[in-house]
Order: C-alpha cells, then structure tokens, then sequence
C-alpha cells in the first residue's frame, strides 16, 4: 500500500508474511522516501520450542541487516498484535535505494518458504543465513537488537534444550563463550557503546568508562543518572539490602554474584590484564580477607589496585534498578524493588536487636585475679592455650627456658595449621608479660622486637598479656611486624579470660 504523507513525501507498507512476489513486482519502489516492512516471527506466541524461536529472529535479522544495507537509515521495534496472539517486528527503512526490490524478494522467498518455482534460489538463501548465523557474535550489525533478541532466546532458553540433544555442541559454545552459563552473554549493541558490553534477562555488565547515560541512551532505557542516589548496601539476617536517604530496596546478591562472574570473564579480552585470574575477586564489593588486607597494607601504593572514582553503590529513586561500580565494570541490577511497610518493619526490627545487641556488647566472660598467679605459672598457662588453640599444631609448640630466662624475647615457639595442603606451616613466636598492677602494656614495655623476628625468622607474632595492650603497642607492632610482612595474633587480658571461659579445666588449674 503506497500512501502520500501532507508534506508530499511518499510512504509504503509491506507485510512481508503475506507479500507474494507477483504483487510487488506490480509495486513501484521508486522514489520512497519510507518503507514500512512487517517482518514475521511466527514461533513466537505458538510455540515453547526456543530452538524454533531462535530460527525466527535468524530469519528476521539476515533479513533486516540486508533491507538496513539498502537504505539510508533503519530501525526496528517488536509489535504484538493481540487479535492474532503474535510477534512481529516493524522495520522502518529511510530512502531505500535502488537495490531495495531484490533484497525484498530474497526476503519474501525466505519467509514464504519454498515451493517448485524458486527452490534452488531458496536453499541458496537458507544457505546464506545459516553461514550468517556462524559469524553472528562478530557481525557489525545495523540493527543490534534483533540480534541481541537472537542470543537470549538461545542462551537462556534454546542451551537447555542443547544439553539434552546435542550436549558436545552445547559443551563446546561453553567453552567458547564461558559467560553464558551464567545466562549473560555479549550484546551486539556493544559495535555501537565502542566496548564490549554484556546483558542477561536481569541485568547488565558494562566498563566503567561507559558513561551510564550514553548506555541509556544506546539501550533504549528511560534510566538517567540524574535519577541516580547513592546508596549503602548491609546484610540483615541473611538477606540482603541497599538503603538510601529515603528509602530501602531488596539487594540481588545472587544477581550480582553471577554479574562479577561474568565481569572476571570478560577481562580475558583485556590485553592490559596480566596473566588474567577470573575469580581474583580481591578488589570486589563485600569482600574481606584480614590477610590481603595486612599484605595491601605492607605493599608500595604504587602496586595497590584503584579504587572506584565514583560512588561504588548507586540506586534509581524508583528503587528498580541498583548500580555497583566495581573500578573496572558497572554491575547494572534490575531484579530489585523497594521494600513494601511489612517488610520494612521486618527490617527495622532485625536492626532494632541487633543494635540492641551491639550496644549490651559481648556476654562478659569470666575475671580473673591475675595476682595471684607468678611469672612461671602464667607462661605455662599461655603455653596451655596456644596448645588448645585450633590454629596452631600442638605437636610443634615448645617453652622456652625459665620464666624471666634469657630465651632471646621467645617465650613460645609454635607452627601453625595450614588450611589447605601445599602451603608450608608458618613459624609462630609468643612474648608473656604478666602485670599485676592493673597498668597497661604499652609500647615501651617491649623492646627489640624486629630484631627477634628476624633472627628466628618468624613468620608469626604475637604478645599473651594479663593487662590491656595500649594503643601505642598495637601501632609499634603494625608498624614492626607489617614491614617484614609477618602475621599477628594478640592476647590481652579480655582474649585470655575468655579464652578460659571456653577451657573450664585450665581455668580451674590456675585460678582455684
């Protein structure tokens, strides 16, 4: 049907389902400044099979990339016309050129299916979107959201079929494309972001350098950052949330957790990253290691990762999507909404104990009266709770000497419990200094203590006191043991006392 707009511009509808070729070769395709084209996706509606899915947007994208290359501008939206329970996409051509008629036939041809009059033409063309379909990850697409409709029927739907019918063939594309497991995989809308993006049904992996407006934009999104808060994310009895000024929404852990997987997999592509690790997570959200924090700690800060220059938490006001920068990508996380009033009062009174619980502080353990225990007594006591201690291999632990004996400032010497095999037990040495004047141990108390780590070489520290360890101490330790990168474990008087609450037959030994 040829229409003509009120400026003079001439317009043109096809329906390429129902088109015949004898009716558009009656069609004069000269001089339009428009052509409409309705492309079928006849699986879509009817079927469960995302294998038959897949073929359609195939068919439709082969179809559109060729129609696109003839004319001046595309693009494409999906319609569902309700009468007939059916999807189909609307392809708008601008100024299409004089190649336009047989590109439409071989699209006609290829949506119509065979019949004897055009059957040699018609394999041809099936052979053509068959060899399209091989190159389809790299095609650099005029029309990228067919394509990407294309990969999530297939990734999050026609792979599960594969693994039953043809699990080589699936094992193979895993193995190719590792993200997909995780039901992400890369958008053909990345040739238009400049960088390579991926997406999943509920959320998106994008590099920082993308500005999220310009994704917004280019995704088709009515998200603008001016709509973005900043946000804190917390966990509360196992379930976790992100709070803003005004408001609380559920936080996808699981979603993001997939996201980072997925993050750690693209930067194999990143020729800047050395000897890639995919789930060297050290730097990542939510992530604490008390070693890798004492090793940061000791390293140059010219070595020490980046940390994100922008807000590493972001939530719309709408509380329906959450942003977490992690320096290097933007998790983008749809599966999220703002909690309703009875689950915010669940919430706040999940917070209410445990504030309540923080603020009456740890259950008291038992006091001691340390004056009546001598020097001797005390180092054998020490050396009794290092034995019963689960980090620390009991058949090592020596007593060094006397109490007050020249043992070179060791008191204890004992290796620890590697958590896992092939790691080599680390060398523990432990000072006891028994104060009975209800005085602290400060820094001046403890002398040469660089010295004797490195003269034993060991590769542990730490200080088993009757009295509170003064800030000062702690700070000289820091400062001593994290320049010869050399672990601690500290036992003041609250350690001690409720390390013997938790060992009633030493307690009752020492303390009558």
């Amino acid at each position: 049907m040829t229409a003509s707009t009120s400026d003079g511009s001439r317009k043109l509808e096809l329906d390429l389902s129902e088109e015949a070729m004898e009716s558009l070769n009656e069609i004069d395709l000269r001089d339009l400044d428009k052509l409409i084209l309705y492309l079928p996706l006849p699986s879509i509606g009817r079927t469960n099979m995302h294998i038959d899915i897949c073929s359609d947007y195939i068919d439709a994208s082969w179809a559109a990339e060729r129609l696109a290359a003839a004319s001046s501008t595309a693009t494409v939206t999906e319609d569902y016309v309700r009468e007939w329970h059916q999807s189909r996409l609307i392809l708008t051509l601008g100024k299409p050129s004089s190649e336009i008629r047989n590109v439409l036939e071989d699209s006609i041809r290829l949506f119509r299916g065979s019949d004897e009059e055009n059957q040699k033409r018609y394999q041809e063309i099936r052979d053509a979107v068959f060899a399209y379909e091989l190159e389809i990850d790299d095609y650099p697409a005029r029309l990228p959201e067919i394509i990407d409709d294309y990969f999530a029927n297939l990734v999050n739907g026609a792979y599960h079929q594969l693994r039953a019918d043809d699990p080589d063939y699936y094992y193979e594309q895993i193995a190719k494309y590792p993200e997909r497991q995780l039901g992400y995989y890369r958008s053909a809308l990345s040739s238009r972001l400049e960088a390579s993006c991926y997406t999943s049904p509920d959320g998106w992996v994008v590099p920082a350098s993308i500005s999220l407006d310009r994704f917004f934009e280019a995704t088709g999104q009515k998200y603008r950052s001016s709509g973005l808060v900043v946000g804190t994310i917390f966990m509360v009895a196992g379930a976790s949330y992100v709070r803003t000024a005004d408001f609380i929404s559920h936080f996808p852990m699981r979603h993001y957790f997939r996201s980072r997987i997925c993050a750690s997999f693209a930067q194999r592509e990143d020729e800047d990253v050395w000897q890639w690790d995919p789930f060297d997570w050290r730097e990542a959200s939510f992530t604490y290691s008390p070693y890798d924090a004492w090793l940061s700690s000791s390293s140059s800060r010219t070595v020490q990762a980046g940390q994100p220059e922008h807000a590493s938490c972001l939530v719309h006001e709408s509380g329906s999507l959450v942003i977490v920068n992690d320096g290097r990508f933007q998790h983008l996380l749809y599966d999220t909404e703002q909690l309703n009033d009875v689950a915010l009062k669940k919430v706040q009174d999940e917070i209410s104990g445990l504030m309540l619980s923080i603020a009456s502080g740890p259950s008291p353990a038992i006091s001691c009266n340390w004056s009546s225990v001598s020097d001797e007594d005390f180092e054998e006591l020490c050396y009794d709770i290092i034995y019963h201690h689960p980090k620390f291999d009991s058949d090592t632990i020596r007593k060094l000497g006397k109490s007050r004996s020249r043992d070179g400032g060791r008191d204890i010497e004992v290796y620890d419990l590697p958590v896992g095999r092939g790691t080599a037990p680390r060398k523990w040495i432990f000072q006891c200094k028994l104060v009975k004047d209800g005085s602290s141990l400060s820094a001046r108390r403890l002398q040469d203590v660089g010295d004797m780590l490195e003269m034993y070489r060991a590769e542990g520290f730490g200080v088993m006191t009757s009295a509170v360890i003064d800030a000062t101490l702690y700070d000289k330790l820091d400062a001593v043991c994290g320049n010869r990168k050399v672990a601690q474990l500290h036992f003041s008087r609250l350690e001690l006392e409720r390390a013997l609450d938790r060992l009633p037959k030493i307690r009752a030994q020492y303390f009558s």
